[in-house]
């Protein structure tokens, strides 16, 4: 990846102050499966209508492909004009100058994207210096799901909560985590609500071992030591859920609109809250999800960027997320968190609340090539019962190494 990169950054010097020729279409690269190019109809349909000269291709990207595919197509100059990916590839890709930086380019869609946007998906892109390489596009955040007639009220708060699971394992009912077990994922929104992050605000310094953050690997442990939660890297929660299994899981909010679909014994019986609330009284839950960003080298960009406004009427992205659910799928709008509300999901109160307090991964280009000591870190502790204030400060010494080869 970071030799694709390099490509990226050299071709796009060599090729800078190249004219390139206008085109009549304009080419979108989804990730996602199949179906993910069926959400962006309306969008496709909208435009159209105010650009009927100009045609509209988009295209699914398998996850598991996307960055070596954009890497390279970002490298050659020869792709999409517009492409969506994870959060960090806004970051990594738009630090090499392959994205256009949306401050600068189309100063109305940044400051529409800081009235409507979700501030915490907002935050997630944008890098220390203000620069804005693609806007929120989707996302998903973690959820408390529980058996409603096991559980009469959502545990508020971290000792609430593991009173209320002991009390559910002296019934045979257990606890699960399903998004990001083990990993730096599942153990993120409890750094947050521990009053803890990542890397310092400049990016230039990790503070992963801080007390705050010790603090949260050491109550995230005793999820596992205590409640005997598994340690799989995605466990049957929500099947547990309705076996009666697990009486409280944490998972993402895309089951809100499944839940009942899939697991049809589970009608009425459960229901979803926010997260229960760390030390510092929030409830802060990882925000995950996708950013859409216009490649430097399109030679389409004023098409491209009407294309986003376009995306970014609430009209249109209201019926984006519509069609995500007419066929099954859940498309929640980061860049027009004002929509949801109109939406016809289940639990939408907890849902909206949980958005309100919600961060996604650090905005920081070493983030991509560091997230892998967090997660090893997180599990030296809760798999084989290291210290946390030890394992945090040896991945706190090895990402400030690297940070500091590079400064």
């Amino acid at each position: 990846m970071k030799a694709l990169l390099a490509q990226v950054a050299l071709a796009l010097g060599l090729a800078a102050g190249a004219p390139l020729a206008q085109a009549s279409r304009l080419v979108i690269w989804m990730v996602g499966d199949d179906k993910t190019p069926q959400l962006m109809q309306p969008a496709v349909a909208a435009f159209r209508a105010a650009h009927p000269g100009v045609a509209v291709e988009v295209r699914d990207v398998p996850w598991a492909d996307a960055m070596t595919k954009y890497s390279a197509a970002l490298a050659s100059r020869r792709g999409p004009d517009l492409v969506t990916g994870s959060t960090s590839y806004a970051i990594a890709l738009g630090a090499k100058g392959a994205l256009v930086d949306l401050s600068e380019a189309a100063p109305d869609l940044a400051r529409q994207l800081e009235q409507h946007a979700n501030p915490g998906a907002l935050r997630a892109i944008r890098r220390a210096d203000g620069r804005l390489y693609g806007a929120p596009f989707d996302m998903h955040v973690q959820l408390q799901y529980y058996r409603s007639d096991l559980v009469a009220v959502a545990p508020a708060d971290w000792e609430g909560f593991l009173g209320v699971a002991r009390a559910l394992r002296k019934q045979d009912h257990g606890f699960a985590q399903q998004w990001g077990n083990t990993s730096w994922l599942g153990f993120y929104p409890y750094l947050r609500q521990a009053g803890g992050t990542v890397y310092d605000e400049a990016c230039r310094r990790a503070v992963i071992d801080s007390p705050a953050a010790v603090r949260a690997l050491t109550y995230y442990s005793r999820l596992y030591r205590e409640l005997q939660a598994p340690t799989d890297a995605w466990p049957d929660a929500d099947g547990g859920l309705e076996s009666g299994r697990y009486g409280l899981m944490q998972s993402g909010t895309w089951l809100l609109s499944r839940m009942d679909m899939v697991h049809k014994g589970l009608a009425g019986r459960w229901a979803a809250a926010p997260l229960p609330a760390g030390p510092t009284g929030r409830r802060t839950a990882v925000l995950g999800g996708t950013v859409l960003a216009i490649t430097r080298f399109s030679p389409n960009r004023e098409l491209a960027l009407d294309f986003m406004r376009t995306v970014y009427q609430p009209d249109v992205t209201r019926r984006m997320a519509e069609a995500a659910l007419a066929y099954g799928g859940m498309w929640l709008p980061s860049g027009r968190q004002d929509q949801i509300a109109s939406l016809p999901l289940p639990h939408r109160d907890a849902l909206l609340a949980q958005l309100a307090d919600a961060e996604g991964p650090p905005p920081c280009p070493a983030w991509m090539r560091q997230d892998y000591l967090l997660t090893r870190a997180v599990q030296r502790v809760v798999l084989a019962g290291g210290d946390p204030q030890t394992e945090l400060g040896r991945a706190a010494t090895v990402m400030n190494r690297a940070l500091e080869a590079r400064q």
